[in-house]
């Protein structure tokens, strides 16, 4: 059985074009995801549901003292987005500021069902509780709600 012929030319993709298609993926999803808070932000029946109050995780590999900490305040809106990709949890949702700027991750141990939500379409974000700096970590309690 012959593979290819001896005149043919075999292409062989770059290393780097699976996280190139991935990385296009993810930008992707964001746009999606920011369609569908502008849909959901627009319906005149829209409610939001509080599902869950959790601590941050992961803020202590971030730097986030000078970005965050000054600029926190209660209630503030919180972007919450998946990554299904993540290497440490294939359930990760992360935690960014509407400016974009990433806090951390809602707890790998309570993440399942909300990560379940949110690739069913549904609209989750985040608002800030009461939050605390000490130096290395920012201590922050989140609240999740759903809009529906």
């Amino acid at each position: 059985m012959q593979i290819h012929n001896p005149g043919d030319t075999i292409h062989i993709p770059p290393q780097d074009i699976l996280e190139d298609l991935l990385e296009q993926v993810d930008k992707l999803q964001t746009q999606v995801d920011e369609l569908k808070r502008l849909q959901y932000s627009n319906s005149s029946n829209a409610r939001d549901v509080f599902l869950y109050g959790c601590e941050l995780a992961g803020s202590q590999y971030l730097d986030l003292e000078d970005h965050v900490v000054p600029k926190l305040h209660e209630n503030d809106p919180l972007a919450l987005m998946r990554e299904p990709n993540n290497e440490f949890d294939e359930h990760a949702i992360s935690v960014y500021t509407t400016g974009g700027l990433k806090l951390g991750y809602l707890p790998r141990s309570n993440n399942l069902i909300l990560s379940r939500l949110m690739d069913e379409g549904n609209l989750l974000f985040g608002k800030t509780k009461t939050f605390h700096w000490d130096g290395k970590r920012l201590y922050l309690v989140v609240k999740v709600y759903m809009r529906a």
